[in-house]
């Protein structure tokens, strides 16, 4: 057995599943805030239980997104489809390519669809490699699906330099004017910082790829057998409320008003849209109404996770900033930063904090005013400055498992599978990412 190997086999016997680990972060925070700020004890237990439901919104869009993906992914057409692209792999490297890049081209594009993605085309892939018996490490290859969160403040669905962009921001009154993208996304060193991330991820999984002993690599059992076969009964049922026409129909008419939200919106993403969509395509390809509402069922367990775990990730951000917490560590590291310095102080700190608050928006919210008043007295350029935050905020994604949850449940794996793998990911992009804020402040 190799190093690699033993790494990783530490890791998942004491990683503690994802709940636990959940409620250890909950556990620390309220320690850092109770020793750290003035925050009575009393005061923190209801900061934490008042934030319990401030994310309830986002959890039902997300638990949607999970169950309706799951259920396009298991009709007919779909599985034709993702068994085709999962064709084009005929070697380990190119499945290993193939995922990555789908994976974080839908992560530019819009960050909900990238897990999701990367998720199905994952599962597919391995279920194809089992069948050639062509070996691939599964948890690895769901490793680099999920690095693509490190490009996706980079793209089309960044909530930092879109947020920057719109007047009304929260530092659009310190910085006096809107940040175009022409200032962030669109840079050369952002689009360069691209190309050089995934080429780290791409070359870093490769080389894990070789580390491993793949005699008896880990493939969930649900991968060697479709699931969708499981509910042909339900799809061959065919009462009156059954048969496709009504599901075409329904879908159909939802169809009509994506487009026409389409329409009014222009090629804007957001999660309601999304799942819609996801809806209306999966009403369209299904056998039947009883058969979306099977897959539909099992599809809700795999999102189960999801519904418990983010009230307590909601806490935990609710602690860390209303105990003030996270803005007196953010005004710490600005007073020592420097010109040279100021960028990548802003991604590390952004980094950690992610940690504890998984949120692009409210990091920029509670980082930004400090960072801009800091970029405006060294004269370091503002785009550059709104652009390191949402790099660290992107980076450390790797190994929150706050955002890893719709991937872990689309493919079946746990948070000990993939975390050793995603911590040596988040190890590596950090050094394209840090080169390319230095090359933008140069």
């Amino acid at each position: 057995m190799g190093a690699l190997d033993r790494f990783q086999e530490i890791i998942e016997k004491k990683l503690p599943d994802p709940l636990t680990f959940a409620l250890a972060l909950t556990a620390f925070m309220a320690v850092l805030a109770l020793t750290l700020t003035a925050t009575p004890p009393t005061a923190l237990l209801m900061k934490w239980g008042d934030s319990l439901s401030i994310l309830l919104t986002f959890t039902m869009q997300i638990g949607l997104t999970i169950i309706l993906a799951y259920v396009l992914s298991q009709t007919p057409l779909m599985q034709k489809g993702l068994k085709r692209i999962a064709r084009l792999a005929t070697t380990p490297t190119q499945a290993y390519i193939l995922v990555i890049v789908t994976a974080a081209t839908f992560y530019l594009i819009s960050w909900p669809l990238g897990p999701i993605t990367g998720a199905l085309v994952a599962r597919e892939i391995a279920r194809e490699a089992v069948t050639r018996n062509n070996p691939v490490h599964f948890p690895l290859m769901a490793a680099g699906a999920l690095s693509g969160y490190a490009v996706w403040e980079m793209g089309y669905s960044s909530s930092i330099a879109l947020a920057v962009a719109t007047e009304g921001n929260p530092t659009y009154e310190i910085i006096g004017r809107v940040i175009p993208i022409q200032e962030t996304l669109l840079t050369h060193w952002n689009l360069l910082s691209i190309v050089s991330t995934l080429a780290v991820i791409i070359a870093t999984v490769l080389i894990l790829h070789k580390q491993f002993n793949l005699k008896k690599p880990y493939i969930p059992t649900d991968l060697v057998t479709p699931l969708e076969t499981s509910y042909e009964s339900a799809a061959d049922a065919q009462p009156p409320q059954g048969r496709r026409r009504w599901s075409i129909i329904t879908g159909l008419f939802l169809a009509a008003y994506v487009v026409g939200w389409f329409a009014q919106q222009g090629l804007s993403l957001e999660l309601n849209i999304v799942n819609w969509t996801f809806l209306a395509v999966g009403l369209l390809l299904v056998r039947s109404l009883p058969h979306y509402s099977a897959l539909f069922a099992d599809g809700a367990r795999v999102a189960a996770p999801t519904l418990l775990q983010y009230p307590l990730y909601a806490g935990i951000m609710g602690m860390a900033i209303q105990s003030g917490l996270a803005q007196q560590f953010t005004q710490g590291l600005v007073a020592i930063a420097t010109q040279t310095t100021l960028p990548v102080i802003a991604f590390l700190s952004a980094g950690l904090i992610n940690i504890f608050i998984p949120s692009g928006g409210a990091q920029w919210a509670l980082q930004g005013p400090a960072f801009i008043e800091a970029a405006k007295l060294l004269d370091v350029d503002l785009g550059l400055i709104a652009m390191s935050v949402a790099y660290g905020d992107q980076w450390t994604n790797l190994i929150q498992p706050f955002v890893a949850i719709p991937l872990l449940a689309l493919t079946g794996l746990r948070l000990k599978h993939i975390f050793g793998l995603a911590l040596v990911l988040c190890g590596a992009t950090s050094l394209p990412l840090i080169a390319g804020l230095l090359i933008g402040n140069m």
